[in-house]
C-alpha cells in the first residue's frame, strides 16, 4: 500500500471528510447542478466511492477517492467493456463521458441497472461462487493493462506486519484494544509461517471485493457485476478466500466458528471450478485457508489509521477469532 505517512492521506484527504464524498460535498453539487439542474440524486451506498443515482435519467454518477487517477479508471473501463463483449453483464460508461472531473476527483457516468441483492443464505453463496468462476473465467482471457490499485483488499504477512506496528502504537493507552493487538501479532506472525507466496499460485485480474452487494441479480435473474474499484492482477486464490471470510461472517456471525458446516465448503469450490472451467490447484488449495485467515487480519491491521482505533480494533474481534480457528485448523479447506 505505499508508506504510512501516504497511507494516512489516502484515508483523511479531507478531515471532515475522510472516506468518501457525500451529496453535500460542495463539489458534487456543483457537478449535478451543471449536467442535472432538475433531477433527483439519490445515494446508493458505497464504501469508497460516492454512488449516485440520477433520476429520472436513470444513470448513476460515480465520485472516486482523489488518489485514484484518470489512467486507472479508462483502464478498468476498457476491461468493462472487454467483459461484456464476453457476454456478462458490467455496467458500461457513458461513451461521450468517459471520466469527468469533481473538484480534485475524478467522477464516471454509467447506465443504471436495475438488480437486487441476494440475502445471506449458503444457496446465495453458492450461486455467488458460480458467478465468480464465471467472472474468472472472461478475466483470464483479458490481457488489459491496469494500474495498481493505491487501496487494495490484499497484503501478506509482511505488509501487514508494518501496519500493526503503527495500530499498536494507537492503542498503546487502551488495555483491552493494546491486549487484542497483542494477540493480532500473534496471528499474524502465524499467518507468515503458513504464507503462500504470490508468485508460487497462479494470478491473473481479479475483482478484488467479491460479495453479494458487488454481485448482485438482475430481473432476469442473470448475475451483474458491479464496483471493480480493485480490480488488480493477483492470486485468483484472493477472491475465492475474501467472498469466503465474508460469507462465514454473514451466516455464522457471532458464533464459534467450530459451529459452522465446514462440510459444505467443497460445494463452493465445485461450483467455482465448474463455470471458471479449470482447477484449482493443489498449492492453491493449500493457500486457500491462509488467504482466507488473512482477511479479517488486513482490516485489523489497519485500523491503526483510522480516527477510532481502539474502538475499531475491538468490534473485530470476533472476526480475528475466525483467522484463529482458520489457522488452527489448516486442513479445513483442504477437503
Amino acid at each position: 500500500m505505499g508508506q504510512h505517512s501516504r497511507l494516512r492521506s489516502w484515508w483523511q484527504d479531507n478531515p471532515a471528510d475522510p472516506d468518501r464524498p457525500t451529496l453535500n460535498n460542495p463539489d458534487v453539487k456543483r457537478l449535478l447542478m451543471s449536467r442535472y439542474p432538475t433531477s433527483s440524486a439519490i445515494d446508493l451506498g458505497g464504501t469508497m466511492s460516492l454512488n449516485i443515482h440520477v433520476v429520472p435519467e436513470n444513470i448513476v454518477l460515480r465520485v472516486h477517492q482523489p488518489f485514484v487517477s484518470r489512467e486507472r479508471l479508462l483502464a478498468i473501463q476498457r476491461v468493462r467493456q472487454a467483459l461484456t463483449a464476453q457476454g456478462l453483464q458490467v455496467p458500461l460508461p457513458e461513451p461521450n463521458a468517459p471520466v469527468l472531473r469533481c473538484g480534485k476527483r475524478w467522477a464516471e457516468i454509467e447506465v443504471y441497472r436495475p438488480h437486487q441483492r441476494l440475502p445471506h443464505t449458503f444457496e446465495a453463496y453458492c450461486w455467488l461462487f458460480q458467478a465468480l468462476g464465471r467472472l474468472h473465467h472472461a478475466l483470464s482471457t483479458c490481457d488489459n493493462k491496469v494500474p495498481r490499485p493505491l487501496v487494495a483488499t490484499y497484503a501478506p504477512p509482511s505488509s501487514l506486519r508494518r501496519w500493526l506496528t503503527v495500530t499498536q502504537q494507537a492503542v498503546h493507552d487502551h488495555p483491552q484494544a493494546f491486549e487484542i493487538a497483542h494477540y493480532l501479532g500473534k496471528l499474524v506472525r502465524e499467518l507468515r509461517r503458513q504464507w503462500h507466496p504470490a508468485s508460487h499460485l497462479p494470478q491473473q485480474l481479479i475483482h478484488g471485493d467479491i460479495h453479494l452487494s458487488n454481485v448482485c441479480q438482475t430481473p432476469d435473474k442473470q448475475a451483474i457485476y458491479l464496483d471493480f474499484g480493485f480490480l488488480a492482477y493477483r492470486p485468483r486464490i484472493h477472491d475465492l478466500a475474501y467472498a469466503l471470510a465474508f460469507m462465514l461472517l454473514a451466516l455464522n456471525g457471532h458464533q464459534k466458528p467450530q459451529d459452522f458446516a465446514w462440510h459444505r465448503i467443497p460445494l463452493l469450490l465445485n461450483a467455482y471450478e465448474t463455470t471458471a472451467h479449470t482447477r484449482l490447484s493443489e498449492q492453491e488449495r493449500k493457500a486457500l485457508t491462509p488467504y482466507t485467515a488473512a482477511i479479517p487480519l488486513y482490516a485489523a491491521a489497519l485500523d491503526g489509521f483510522s480516527y477510532n482505533p481502539a474502538r475499531q480494533l475491538q468490534g473485530r474481534l470476533p472476526f480475528l477469532h475466525l483467522s484463529e480457528w482458520l489457522l488452527t485448523c489448516p486442513q479445513l479447506l483442504q477437503q
